[in-house]
Order: C-alpha cells, then structure tokens, then sequence
C-alpha cells in the first residue's frame, strides 16, 4: 500500500481488527488459555504502536489542514492538550511518552483533516454488531468467559453479564447503541438493507442481554429521533431540540436519583453506587485546583473505598469529574465546551434531516455522565489495574468524530437519498 494511499477508512478498519483480536486475547488471559496476561499487555503495545503509524500517515497526507480553523476539530483535540498540559505541570513522564494519548491526538487531527467514504462508515458499524453480538451468545453459553465480573439481576442468563467486544457490560451497551443509531439511519441505502435490519437486531438485543438501563433508553431516544428526522417538526424545531435533548440527558441522572429516595430504591437514589464515587470527588474539590493531580496521581487504589472492587477503580465513573481530578477546572471546562460546539453542529444536521450526529453526541454525553467514553486507560502504569489504552471504547470515539466531521461537510443526508 503507497503511503498516500492510507486513509481514515483504512484506519477505522485496523482498529476494528484490533480492537477485536486485543479483547479476544484479554478472554483467553481470563481463560488461562493460549495467551498469558503479558502477550495481552505487547498486544495493546504493539496494536497502539501500528494505529498511530497510521494515523500519522493519514494526517501527513493532509497535513494543510491541521491548522486550519474548525470548531469540531478544536474542540476535540483541546481535550488531549489540557491532558498534555496537566501531565507537564505534574511531571507525569511516563503517561507523556505514552503512544496511547499521542495516537488520540494525531488521530483526531487526522480524521477532521479527511473525508470518510460513508458506505465504509456504515459497514464498519454493521460488521461490529456482529462481531459483538456472536461474542455476546459466546459469552452467555459460556463458551468465553466475559472481560469483568459484574453480576445484576436480569434475564439469569449467565452469571455475569455479557461484556462482547469491549471490557465490561455498560460500555458495551453504549457502544450498541451507536451501531444502532448508525445502522438505523442507513436502513434504506440499497444493497445493505438486510444487514443494516439485522445490524438494528444484533445491536437491540445486546443491550438487552447486558441488561444495562441507560443505553436501553438511550437507543429508544435515537429511534424515534431517526425516525422522525425528515419531518417538519424536527427540522423546524431543531434549535429547540439541540438545548432538550442534551438538557434531557442532564436531567435524567437528577430525576432518577430523586424518584429513587422518594420509592425507597436505593441502586436508583445511588445510580448504583456512582454517588458515592462523586461525592469521593466533590467533597474534595479544593485538591484539584487549579490543574488536577495529573495522570499518574488520580485516582490510586483504595482512593474513594476500600471495597474489594471500587477501590480497584481508576476513574470515578463519571467523564466529567475525571477531567477535574487529572486537569482541574480546565479539563472540566475544556469537556463542556466539546459537548456545546458538538451538540450545536448535531443541531445543524438536524436542520438538514440527519439525526445521526445527536443521537451519537446525546449517547456520548449520556456515558460521560454514567461511565468514562474518553479516558485514556493507560496501560504500563505502576500499581494501576487500567491497562486496555484506546482499546477500551476509543473505536466509538473515532465514529463518532467522523460522523461530527461528515455531518459539517454536508455528506451525510447526500448518502440516505441514493
């Protein structure tokens, strides 16, 4: 392959392969079959080393435009430059030389700087369905063993819940939702109807046999949204709905941990545990002003409780508190303004009929509230159990900024009419 021949679309399918091959040997480590826990840690290394080779190349080949003014492409790669800066001022050298947030960085600029050929885009998120969903059955036949233990009553079919091609349940469960969003919205594009129905299936039936909530309501949201995309009242209204539905995800966790102290549901008054995780946070908020603890210092062992499996947790479950502890007020700022210049853009889509980039921004605001889509999970790390690096939910992260990137270059409702 020439080097000016490399694109995103060349990209995004190497990272599926990896991403599929790292967690497949991760399940054989849980196995004790065929690969020890260090051929998955050279796995992660190696893989991470060959992505951003290649998004190097990708960028060179339109190197121009890496300084060319666009807010979506700002506004994502400030995030990684907050990160570098607060690894600077708290001499984080090990997590500077690392190629894993190198790889976010040169990636983001590669994939703002290039146009994505849509049809790949859609194949992409068919063939991850799949790939999910046949590790999901393996999974619940215990023919694999999942990536984390994490038990919730629900459908009994397995005693842990399926964690498919990502490390646990819940980020599986979003990542559904986005194969959903993208497979629903390009259900009539001739000659993929059928995968793109049973790419729609494969998706809605692993959120509901990772029985995870959010990602469920989530992806009821986004059908109605894709669904009424063309109408008037969406296209009419599309200010009105680019400030509800973000305002609507906001509100979601507030109203249900108030319903859960009204009923006397405590997982609902706690979301599971997370409030505590926050409060660990809150309750401590003058020790990340005004830049954090860096990388290396957030979040040790044992940081917020010392339960057996919470104090093993790296981040607080919560993508906006993290950036407070690793950056301080500018990584907090910095991931609310990614969020508003994302929303607004979504909602000029949504002017146009393409519903696309709101549902996947409203999904990935929803995670940052429940979960952590953007961290960088370094692995390498002295006395961290974090090791996964961008194969934890990064893959996701990409589709959606090249969904963001096709959406303001005014390709994608051009693709539904063919």
């Amino acid at each position: 392959m020439r080097l000016k021949m490399i694109s995103i679309s060349h990209l995004l399918w190497l990272f599926v392969f990896f991403q599929q091959s790292v967690t497949l040997i991760f399940l054989a480590t849980r196995a004790d079959k065929f690969f020890s826990f260090e051929t998955y840690l050279q796995g992660v290394k190696y893989s991470t080393l060959l992505l951003l080779v290649i998004s190097v190349f990708a960028l060179m080949n339109k190197r121009k435009s890496i300084f060319s003014f666009e807010p979506l492409k700002y506004a994502f790669v400030l995030q990684i430059v907050i990160l570098y800066f607060a690894m600077t001022i708290h001499t984080d050298i090990k997590a500077i030389n690392s190629p894993t947030i190198l790889l976010m960085l040169i990636s983001a600029l590669a994939i703002f700087g290039n146009q994505i050929n849509l049809r790949t885009m859609n194949l992409i998120a068919i063939t991850l369905s799949f790939l999910n969903f046949a590790i999901v059955i393996l999974q619940i036949l215990s023919f694999i063993p999942v990536a984390q233990d994490n038990v919730r009553e629900g459908l009994n079919l397995i005693s842990n819940r399926p964690t498919g091609l990502l490390f646990n349940a819940f980020a599986m469960g979003y990542a559904s939702v986005i194969t959903f969003a993208i497979c629903l919205y390009f259900i009539n594009i001739k000659k993929l109807v059928i995968l793109n129905i049973i790419g729609v299936i494969f998706s809605v039936a692993s959120v509901l046999l990772s029985v995870t909530r959010t990602p469920l309501l989530l992806m009821i949201v986004s059908g109605i949204l894709i669904l009424l995309q063309k109408t008037k009242f969406v296209t009419n209204n599309w200010k009105l709905l680019t400030f509800a539905i973000p305002g609507g995800v906001v509100t979601f966790p507030l109203a249900t941990v108030v319903l859960g102290n009204l009923i006397g549901n405590q997982d609902m008054a706690t979301l599971n545990g997370r409030t505590f995780l926050w409060e660990c946070v809150t309750s401590r908020w003058q020790q990340f002003i005004p830049f954090g603890v860096g990388v290396q210092g957030a979040f040790p062992q044992g940081f917020c409780s010392d339960d057996e499996w919470f104090s093993k947790l790296r981040h607080p479950e919560n993508m906006f508190l993290l950036n407070y502890v690793e950056s301080g007020l500018l990584g907090f700022v910095g991931l609310v303004l990614l969020f508003v210049v994302s929303f607004w853009f979504s909602g000029k889509a949504l002017a146009k009929g393409s519903a696309l980039p709101m549902a996947v921004s409203a999904t990935f605001l929803m995670s940052s509230i429940f979960y952590v889509p953007l961290f960088h999970y370094l692995p390498f790390l002295e006395n961290r159990t974090a090791d996964r690096g961008v194969f934890n939910f990064y893959l996701f992260t990409v589709l959606w900024m090249a969904i963001l990137n096709s959406s303001r270059l005014e390709k994608v409702q051009q693709l539904t009419k063919k």
